[in-house]
Parts: structure tokens; sequence; C-alpha cells
């Protein structure tokens, strides 16, 4: 009996985890209320969102707060005022709708947690991946499967301890 080459399925369809909803719920918080943010700052930093507008807004927050600064949609708005991807979303509108996402702060540390949640999520198909790739880009055999094992665990223990995944 012969054996079949190791086959893998791939399904690029697949969206990565994330909750645009919550992200807007944890940002809009923090524009109604600077406040919150001494609550969600050891939760959460600008990395852990998905969507690349909602990065840029939480490190423009990030900026203005720790500056001693008021960050809300008008003290934004000089931020992106020529930002194409705000634009798209509907410009300084934008950070005016998400404020209606706010919440009182227990619930904005909830989704602030969830948001962590679905980052290390996404860090942890980035570990997969890098498993994979390692195990069929080697045909050669150059590393064996102890180190992989050794480098996949040093990357669990990375994120684990850090909260994000970084390749070495």
């Amino acid at each position: 009996m012969t054996q079949k080459p190791f086959k893998l399925v791939q399904n690029q369809e697949k969206q990565l985890p994330c909750n645009i909803e919550a992200e807007q719920a944890v940002i809009g918080s923090i524009l109604v209320s600077n406040e919150i943010y001494d609550e969600i700052s050891p939760i959460l930093d600008s990395q852990k969102f998905f969507d690349p507008i909602h990065i840029k807004i939480y490190e423009t927050i990030e900026k203005l707060i720790s500056k001693g600064l008021l960050a809300n949609p008008i003290t934004l708005k000089n931020y992106f005022e020529n930002n194409d991807g705000l634009k798209q979303l509907g410009g300084q509108e934008y950070l005016i709708k998400i404020t209606k996402f706010s919440t009182s702060p227990k619930q904005a540390v909830d989704y602030a947690k969830i948001v962590q949640e679905m980052h290390l999520r996404r860090e942890l198909i980035k570990i997969s991946q890098s498993v994979l790739d390692q195990i069929t880009t080697n045909a050669d055999e150059s590393s064996t499967g102890s180190e992989i094992i050794q480098n996949t665990e040093k990357s669990l223990f990375d994120l684990a301890e850090r909260g994000h995944f970084n390749k070495s």
C-alpha cells in the first residue's frame, strides 16, 4: 500500500477573528469619557485592534491622553482631516458616530477584553501558519520536529507573556 503525500486543506476565505463593534464601543467610550482610558490601557494597546483606522484612532488617543490633553471627536478632527481611511468611513462623522457606542466603564472594560481575545486568536493563527510554513517549506528537513516544537513553544510562551507573537 502506497502512502499518499501530506496534503493541506487551504481556505483563504476565512476571515480573521475580530469584533469591530467591540472596537467601536471601546474607542467611543474613551472619546466620551477619557477617564475610561486608565482602565482600558492595561488591557489594550493600539496593535490589538483589527481595523487599521481603529489602530490609528487609538494611537492618536494614546498620544493625546499621555500629554494630558483631551481626546474627543473635536480634538481628533485635526489629526484625521486628510486621512483617506477615515474619509471612506465618513470622516469626522464617523468619530461622532462611534461615540454612540459608548458604554459604562464596566462594559468598556468587557469590550476591551473582547478586543484582546480576538487579538490573541489572530496571533494564534499567525503561530499556526508559521508552523505550517516551517513544515511544508522545509522539504529538505533542515528543521527537526523537535526544533519546530521548541520554536512553537517559545512563540506560545511569548504570546502568553507579552500578548503578541514575535516571529523570530
